[in-house]
């Protein structure tokens, strides 16, 4: 089979080291003129793995060389050395590989060097070095010891005249030495450098006969031979047994090896039969290994190759003998050789044509077959005929859309056309350039020669968009020149250890791999008989089939050339339109002809071309079994074959490490995407020209064979394989990436293996999908399917034996209609919806194989993209095929219980949809949908999938109330309130209900629906609706509760006002325990009002409510019944009744808390104070009103309170201030008329005080003011003085005597004296004066003997007291005579009534 090139492309731009070494040597440049050299080295030591897939390139220009290391297994640091030998031309490059580093040697025309690339990993396992280091070129550090003097050697500037136009070089095989072999023309001189020193030794390399080199240069001249025909043209060293050898080839075809060691001519060899004319190009050596030599001869007709041995022999003697002898001779093509290569088995070569074109060939050297070029399809540039500009599209969007597509042209490429394109000597940083602003850059440009040729002139649209069009075909023309140049191949070489070929081009490599079978038949065309032979084996040597299949190839092969590009491409955009009768009806236009259609059928093809194309299909035998067996070529995967379920592929969640992966690297996976891509394109040509050709023959009735069926179908595989190779895709990080990421993640829909999404700022952060895919996860699962079937380690496969392995499997894992679920699983958690969805369209249709699974991708990529929707509509569908594909089996139900029991679904075992399973398995499947929408806040769908769910259960299946609830929940977060009260209505699970009915009372509370909670109709929930609200209340905090208000309006609704006042007062405690805001008191009292107005609308014998008996900062309500208050007894709760009079006092405390908190800053600290001495408090603070109400209620003594006021009064009248008026307007002075005094309003609230509050026959409260202003040293006043004497004139008597005011006590006696003798009696508290008819009168007769002597002891100093105590003795003295007189008469009265009834007894008796 053929070969075909592989470039990576869409790689990083290329960063060089750039080292400059001077020898200090005389420049050369003007005085010969080098072409450039280019080639390969590839590792060897392969028991080091991460030499495996390695190797280095080169290419010299003029003084400048340029290495670069690849591994297509770890992607290298800084693998990219230039190296500029400042003005000195190069000669010759070699590299050579030792244990711990790899060698170069360089020869210029002046100087020779050896420069030494330490290996920064050099251990024989891949844990021998750290991560970071594997990762280093040998380059890494290239430009330390470049300039050292023992690394060169400056050659004899004698020679100057005759400037070296050849040479060689090679280490020594103890690597001990380092030989350089210059040609000068006139001599041959052989410079050995000692690698640890540096010292060289200088020899001429010369026959040892007689005749001078000169003078055999004479008789070349004499004979009419102007050219030196022992002239070297190609040199070699290499190693025999321990011994080096130079091998030399001169012009005259003469091959001779060289002794280092001697200096002598061991043996040659004339390689050419005949002395001819030498041909036009020169001839070429080229070393196969160290016995074993390629020749390339030119003659003047014709080319040769001759492939030689040195051969080693043992003579009579038994000393050794060495010869040289021809092994093979191969005709050469007529074309101009670039470049070749050998190895044992095979000639490699580079051709080019006069016209430019490149061509690269190979034979096969084997002793039994005939010799065959067998060619290599390179990589043709982009196609400008791809490049369309539909109607109504901006060339600008076409154009970069076409130019920056990844891989399409680098960006080194662009930017140099920019450059062209502006006529201007710009360079661009393009470590420092981004693709977006390489893009403006580009846009910019061209719209400024847009303008530049517009001008001031007004154009139409039509014109503008011509003018842009022909702008932006100018700079793609640019960019297509730079493109073609930098791709010209320069040099070949054999990676040996690697089985593979490398092409070095100006700017990039490319590597050629094998063909398959297809892609040699559409593309090669070359021994079509070995093909024949090839096939036979398919179809059971059945020669005659197989001739009918290679003939089938060619007539494809020939339409594929009939096509026009309109076609091809008309063809591709209604393949991605997804519509398969329009697609019938392209068929159709195709195969129909171009006889009597107009201009708008440009895709037919022309009848003479259908004509010949239908004799060719005639003359093949056996058709339908050719068409058979190619679609049995075209098939991927093997639909009726499944794997184990243990297979795990889709399972794997490893990383690729930067150390471990075959072909892990960049390069590695642009070769195989590459491959994949060429092998899709060239599969789907022929798909579409074979069913091109099956229209022919069977016409638009044959669209239901099956054959045509198959074919379309392949037809669109391929084309998906095609889109997945070509869509392009950010390496950055998508919008939301993070957030579809965790959503996925919550939902349990995502395995942990992640996009290799790029952090830096990248020139190419755009990559292909399929690209992406291999760095993510789709490498590693093709490596284990390769190690799986390969019985050999990867390590010791090469790539020619992996790579076409890998990309089958890779294939096997893009295939639409592939068993498994790596990239539909990958691709699921990419979360790059726009892809996904034009993913599932282009299978959409015709792609039966887990349809379900791409659908359930789709609606979780809208559902991800704000379309619930449309995405509701396709969960739907999926959800009765939760068991019968894998992916949705496994992305559905792992971590669920059903996960063990239903493995068999990964077998494809059919599931009935009756068993338990499957509803559970349905059931897991809806909750975690709703889960997915439940991320999105998307309520109203979540509804609609819990009706689904429900509707697709029994009415008595334990998982309904849970769907129910789901109902419930979404209702009440959408505030559908009524609905959501109806859901939990209907739930047949009672906890669920009771949970439900939880938490839409405390929705309700929250968004303060009070109407409605008091509106629903709770029916037999409202015992529970009760003790929820009750819950409520007593969880929230008492400052900011309203819930206890609703309570008590719900009570009072259903005419329940014993749990309304209930409520109340336990709102009323909580407030005295709990809260510390300042309108507590307040809301406190007006609680304890509201009870106690609940309380009086109950019957007398409920007028009570219960508490605990000790103080809790919860206080739970009590039952309204005495069971259970007895319940709560037994319960050892203690708990306190509390009866209307009780809860009075309650409210009556904390209304004078209230009051003297409007006065006191520290009333929290008197909180728990007695009802006594808050009134103290109260009254201290001038509250007497409040102090006495208090009193009141509590029924304890008022006379302190009276006894404050009374001062208050006394000091209001001697301190004229106005702060009297602060006290005074604080208390209730409603029903006392206005006094402009304070003094005055002051005694007023007294008197009105006084009367109100003591009690009939009660003179208690006025001896407490009497005494309290009598102790004050003032006077009583004259309503209080009248007051007391008609109350208890004896006891004022006694308040005066007791305080010493004598005269005043005097004056009162002798009032009192005379009221009882009958003068002025009605003012005093005795009803008659003394008399005989009246009873007798109390006389005080100790406090008037007490006055009395006060009196007398002070009427000795002074006269008033005399003249008081004279005038009460007298009075006295009257009242005793009186009494004494009154006392007589009453005696005698009464003997003679004794007397009178006495005889009246006597009369009646």
């Amino acid at each position: 089979m053929s070969y075909r090139e592989v470039i990576p492309r869409n790689l990083n731009p290329e960063e060089w080291i750039e080292v400059e070494i001077n020898t200090g040597t005389q420049s050369t440049l003007q005085d010969i003129k080098t072409f450039g050299k280019s080639g390969s080295f590839c590792y060897n030591n392969l028991e080091n793995i991460q030499n495996r897939n390695r190797f280095i390139y080169w290419r010299t220009y003029q003084d400048i060389v340029e290495l670069s290391e690849v591994s297509l297994d770890v992607t290298l640091m800084r693998n990219h050395v230039r190296l500029r030998f400042t003005d000195s031309a190069i000669l010759n490059v070699s590299l050579s590989e030792q244990e711990n580093c790899v060698t170069l040697l360089v020869v210029t025309v002046s100087s020779i060097h050896r420069i030494v690339f330490p290996a920064h990993s050099d251990g024989l396992s891949a844990g021998a070095a750290s991560a970071e280091a594997q990762k280093h070129s040998v380059f890494y550090d290239a430009n330390l010891n470049l300039k050292d003097r023992s690394t060169f050697h400056v050659l004899d500037g004698s020679m100057a005249i005759n400037v070296p136009h050849l040479a060689a070089s090679d280490l020594s095989q103890n690597n001990e030495e380092a030989f350089f072999v210059v040609d000068y023309q006139t001599k041959l001189m052989l410079y050995a450098m000692n690698c640890r020193t540096g010292i060289t030794i200088t020899h001429e390399v010369k026959e040892s006969n007689l005749m001078p080199r000169f003078l055999s240069n004479l008789k070349g001249a004499l004979t009419g031979r102007g050219e030196n025909m022992e002239a070297a043209v190609s040199m070699s060293f290499t190693h025999i047994e321990g011994e080096m050898f130079l091998l030399v080839l001169y012009r005259n075809n003469e091959l001779r090896l060289w002794s280092v060691d001697t200096l002598q001519n061991i043996a040659s060899i004339n390689c050419a039969e005949t002395q001819g004319a030498q041909g036009p190009q020169n001839s070429v050596m080229r070393k196969i290994d160290d016995h074993n030599f390629c020749v390339f001869l030119s003659h003047e007709r014709c080319a040769e190759f001759i492939c030689l041995s040195i051969v080693c022999n043992l003579n009579e003697t038994n000393t050794k003998h060495i010869s040289l002898a021809v092994q093979h001779k191969v005709p050469a093509p007529q074309m101009d050789l670039a470049d070749f290569d050998a190895t044992a088995s095979h000639i490699w070569t580079l051709w080019s044509n006069s016209e430019g074109d490149f061509n690269v060939s190979a034979i096969f050297l084997g002793a039994d077959k005939a010799i065959k070029w067998v060619s290599a399809a390179l990589e043709p540039p982009p196609d400008r005929c791809c490049l369309t500009i539909e109607h109504g599209v901006d060339p600008r969007e076409a154009y970069t859309s076409y130019i920056f597509h990844p891989g399409r042209f680098d960006y080194n490429v662009i930017a140099k056309a920019l450059c062209m394109f502006r006529r201007a000597n710009l360079q661009f940083d393009m470590k420092q350039l981004s693709l977006t602003m390489l893009k403006e850059q580009v846009a910019q440009s061209v719209e400024d020669e847009i303008q530049s040729e517009l001008k001031d002139f007004v154009v139409s649209d039509e014109e503008y968009l011509e003018i842009a069009t022909r702008q932006w075909d100018r700079f793609y023309s640019c960019c297509e020149q730079y493109h073609i140049k930098s791709s010209e191949p320069t040099g070949l070489a054999v990676l040996g250890a690697m089985d593979a070929v490398c092409i070095v081009r100006r700017q990039s490599f490319a590597l050629l791999r094998p063909c398959e079978m297809l892609e040699h038949l559409m593309l090669v065309e070359e021994h079509t008989d070995d093909v024949v032979a090839f096939v036979a084996s398919y179809c059971r040597n059945d020669l005659s089939a197989a001739m009918s299949f290679v003939q089938l190839m060619k007539i494809i092969t020939q339409l594929e050339k009939l096509l026009t590009d309109d076609i091809k491409i008309e063809m591709d955009k209604k393949l991605y339109q997804r519509d398969d009768k329009v697609i019938g009806h392209l068929l159709h236009r195709i195969t129909a002809g171009d006889e009597g259609l107009d201009d708008y059928n440009s895709v037919a093809l022309p009848r003479r071309y259908i004509d010949q194309i239908q004799l060719k299909l005639q003359s093949i035998s056996h058709l339908e079994a050719a068409v058979n067996m190619l679609l049995d070529l075209l098939a991927i995967v093997d639909q009726d074959a499944y794997p184990e379920p243990t297979s795990g592929l889709s399972k794997s969640t490893r990383f690729l490490q930067s150390t471990g992966a075959l072909f892990g690297s960049d390069y590695g996976i642009s070769i195989l995407a590459e491959t994949v891509k060429q092998m899709a394109m060239i599969r789907f040509a022929v798909c579409r020209n074979l069913l091109i050709l099956q229209y022919i023959i069977y016409g638009q009735a044959g669209r239901k064979n099956y054959s045509i069926k198959t074919n379309f179908n392949f037809l669109n595989s391929y084309y998906t394989l095609v889109w997945i190779s070509e869509t392009p895709i950010s390496l950055n990080t998508p919008v939301n990436f993070e957030v579809s990421i965790q959503r996925l993640t919550r939902a349990q829909l995502f395995s942990g293996y992640t996009r290799p999404y790029s952090s830096q700022i990248r020139l190419n952060s755009q990559t292909t999908l399929l690209c992406l895919f291999l760095q993510s996860k789709g490498l590693f699962s093709a490596l284990s399917m390769l190690l799986k079937e390969s019985n050999q380690p990867v390590e010791q496969l090469s790539m020619r034996q992996t790579l076409l392995q890998l990309v089958g499997f890779i294939n096997q894992m893009l295939w639409p209609e592939a068993w498994n679920d790596v990239f539909p699983e990958w691709l699921f958690g990419s979360c790059h919806h726009i892809i996904i969805q034009d993913y599932v369209r282009l299978l959409s249709g015709w792609c039966d194989e887990k349809a379900m699974s791409r659908c359930f991708m789709l609606a979780v990529s809208l559902l991800d993209c704000g379309e619930p929707q449309k995405a509701i509509f396709l969960f739907e569908q999926v959800a009765d095929h939760v068991l019968k594909e894998p992916f949705l089996f496994e992305q559905v139900l792992k971590n669920t219980p059903v996960y063990s029991k239903l493995e068999c679904v990964l077998s494809r075992q059919h599931i009935e949809s009756k068993t338990p399973e499957f509803k559970q398995a349905l059931v897991h499947y809806y909750l975690k949908v709703i889960q997915l929408f439940e991320q999105h806040s998307a309520s109203d769908y979540i509804i609609q999938l819990a009706h689904m769910a429900m509707s697709k259960l029994h009415v008595e299946d334990p998982q309904l109330p849970m769907f129910q609830s789901i109902v419930f929940n979404n209702h009440l977060q959408l505030g559908h309130y009524e609905e959501a009260y109806h859901a939990l209505v209907y739930n047949a699970d009672t906890s669920r209900r009771k949970d439900c009915l939880r938490q839409l009372v405390i929705m309700l509370f929250q968004c303060k629906r009070f109407d409605l909670l008091m509106q629903l109709p709770y029916n037999c929930l409202q015992d529970e609706f009760e003790n929820i609200v009750e819950s409520r209340a007593r969880s929230l905090s008492i400052d900011q509760n309203e819930v206890y208000n609703f309570l008590y309006a719900f009570h009072t609704n259903k005419g329940n006002m014993r749990k309304a006042a209930t409520v109340m007062y336990e709102q009323a405690m909580r407030l005295q325990v709990d809260s510390d805001a300042p309108d507590a008191l307040q809301k406190r009292c007006s609680s304890l009002l509201v009870c106690i107005n609940c309380l009086y609308l109950v019957d007398k014998r409920y007028r009570w409510i219960a508490k605990p008996k000790v103080g809790d900062d919860k206080l739970p309500m009590e039952q309204d019944n005495e069971e259970s208050l007895k319940a709560d007894n037994k319960g050892g709760q203690d708990v306190i009744v509390l009866e209307l009079a009780d809860i009075r006092r309650e409210l009556l405390h904390a209304e004078a808390l209230r009051e003297l908190s409007h006065h006191r800053k520290d009333v929290g600290a008197y909180e728990l104070a007695g009802a006594e001495e808050l009134s103290y408090l109260l009254a201290t603070c001038g509250l007497y009103t409040a102090a006495l109400k208090l009193a009141r209620g509590y029924e304890f003594s008022v006379l302190p309170i009276f006894e404050s006021l009374a001062a208050a009064c006394v000091s209001t009248s001697e301190d004229k201030s106005k702060d009297a008026w602060t006290w005074l307007q604080n208390n209730d002075l409603a029903d006392l008329a206005h006094r402009n005094s304070a003094a005055d309003m002051a005694w007023s609230l007294l008197q009105k005080l006084v009367v109100d509050n003591e009690l009939s026959e009660s003179t208690l409260i006025r001896k407490a003011v009497v005494n309290r202003i009598l102790t004050l040293n003032a006077f009583v006043p004259q309503w209080l003085y009248d007051s007391y004497k008609l109350a208890n004139s004896r006891e004022l008597l006694l308040l005066y005597v007791k305080h010493n005011r004598l005269l005043d006590a005097t004056d009162l006696a002798c009032e009192m004296i005379g009221g009882m003798l009958g003068a002025g009696s009605e003012y005093f508290d005795f009803q008659h004066s003394v008399n005989v008819t009246n009873p007798q009168l109390s006389f005080p007769i100790n406090t008037i003997d007490l006055l009395m002597h006060g009196l007398q002891i002070n009427g000795k100093e002074h006269i008033e007291y005399e003249m008081a105590h004279v005038k009460l003795e007298e009075e006295v003295a009257r009242y005793v005579e009186t009494v004494k007189r009154t006392t007589e008469d009453k005696m005698k009265l009464a003997i003679l009534t004794e007397r009178e009834n006495r005889q009246q007894q006597q009369i009646f008796g």
